[in-house]
């Protein structure tokens, strides 16, 4: 324990300087897969520096799990967890918990070129992931995805965000689901039903203004989630439009996209939106029947339903404009990555073999809270609901949400703050636009995408 503890601290100091958290998208390793860390050395374990050309050591014959996600559990749920996961895969597991995301980037990016590497860690869709798969750090996981993971549950669809070059390179910790949640009395004493078509979605929230009510809450969260109304409206005109603005195939000046954006300073403009609120301050406001709906993850949902009094809640999925058009659910991932050069990579494969079986997946549904899993039983109606959802293929789609999706991180850095600043009143939708673009321009060129 006090290696482990000399090991973070130690990590910690080569990250200063680094942004924390999800915004952070530097990497360890340069185009060719190297390790842009000290050529001389490289992190054996998160506790020993072990020298280029020495000995690697061998199959420990259990598991290391680096995490970032159950430093706050309580220790008695950690083996709680590690026993079920080793009584499914008949492998040792020990979970080792990162309080501090740019350590535990740091430890992963100096192990993960040495036999030392963890045989299981945490880390981030999109860029983040296809940084490590580009590098050659992580393992191929399709066959287990088609022989372990589906037949678990777990949708097919997902591993578009986890795919490069035709290959599955992660599998995942957390699955999460959102949609809108409304407050079912506030609908029923104005005779409102869940809308079918984005006509009758409007409608409802033209019948809650003319009844005083604010019909959708903005959750203005940490300040980063200015893009899921952004988000939301242009998959429901156009999800393919949304797909190709996050890839760069078209640029945010785009007429389509200023259409879009047009239509949501149109709602603003007729009040259907709240000034962006703290969380709390949100569900307190859905719970009293101030506000009538919110978009939301599923969790968010549960933290509702259970901790918010005054609400009969139920869950729905923003129409999309044209009855041709799938509605689109969007979710987040945390992805769980092999390392390729762990000497434990053998035994991480069986640890993920059997993590996804329900006996498994239900200890994890009671320490997490999180899900994965369609074979899971769901009390929470909203969160069920969106799980439900999400394995619809035939009439839902099923997208990665736009922070995670966005190709280039600067441009989506720039685009989130313009969102935000637009919600709140602070730039009209033309000059957020125009802003992004500039930055878009900036960083591809601007002959990029005509």
């Amino acid at each position: 324990m006090k290696k482990r503890a000399l090991a973070v601290m130690l990590t910690f100091t080569l990250a200063a300087g680094s942004l924390a958290g999800c915004a952070r998208n530097t990497s360890g390793f340069d185009e060719k897969g190297d390790s842009s860390k000290n050529e001389d050395m490289q992190v054996a374990d998160a506790g020993e520096v072990q020298t280029a050309g020495s000995e690697m050591p061998s199959s420990t014959g259990r598991v290391e799990f680096w995490n970032d996600k159950l430093s706050g559990t309580e220790q008695t749920d950690l083996d709680k967890l590690a026993q079920s996961a080793s009584a499914a895969s008949g492998i040792d597991i020990e979970f080792i918990s990162y309080t501090d995301v740019a350590s535990m980037r740091t430890a992963v990016e100096q192990s993960a070129n040495s036999a030392g590497a963890p045989g299981l860690f945490t880390w981030w869709s999109g860029v983040d992931l296809k940084t490590l798969a580009d590098a050659g750090v992580v393992e191929d996981l399709t066959d287990i995805w088609e022989e372990y993971i589906i037949p678990n549950g777990v949708p097919k669809n997902v591993t578009d965000s986890l795919t490069f070059d035709g290959k599955i390179y992660a599998a995942p910790y957390s699955i999460i689901y959102s949609a809108i949640v409304y407050n079912k009395d506030i609908f029923d004493q104005y005779g409102l039903k869940e809308p079918e078509t984005f006509e009758e979605f409007e409608n409802v929230c033209q019948t809650l203004v003319d009844n005083g009510i604010t019909p959708m809450g903005v959750d203005a969260g940490n300040g980063l989630w200015g893009f899921k109304w952004f988000e939301c409206l242009l998959a429901a005109h156009d999800p393919q439009l949304y797909l190709d603005l996050c890839e760069n195939k078209v640029k945010y000046t785009d007429d389509r996209i200023v259409a879009v954006m047009n239509k949501w300073k149109e709602m603003y403009d007729n009040g259907f939106f709240s000034i962006p609120m703290d969380p709390t301050d949100l569900h307190k406001a859905e719970a009293t029947g101030e506000i009538a709906m919110q978009e939301t993850a599923d969790y968010e949902g549960i933290n509702l339903c259970d901790n918010f009094g005054g609400g009969n809640f139920d869950t729905f999925v923003i129409p999309s404009v044209s009855p041709d058009i799938k509605k689109t659910v969007f979710f987040e991932i945390a992805p769980i990555c092999v390392a390729k050069n762990s000497a434990d990579k053998e035994s991480a494969i069986e640890v993920l073999k059997a993590w996804y079986g329900k006996d498994n997946q239900t200890i994890f549904n009671e320490v997490t809270g999180f899900n994965c899993s369609s074979d899971m039983e769901i009390s929470n109606n909203c969160a069920k609901e969106m799980t439900e959802f999400a394995m619809d293929s035939d009439h839902y789609n099923l997208m990665l949400r736009y922070y995670e999706n966005a190709a280039n991180t600067e441009i989506r850095d720039t685009a989130i703050d313009q969102f935000l600043k637009f919600e709140l009143g602070n730039t009209t939708a033309q000059n957020a636009l125009n802003t992004i673009q500039a930055k878009a321009d900036e960083i591809l060129g601007e002959g990029y995408a005509n």
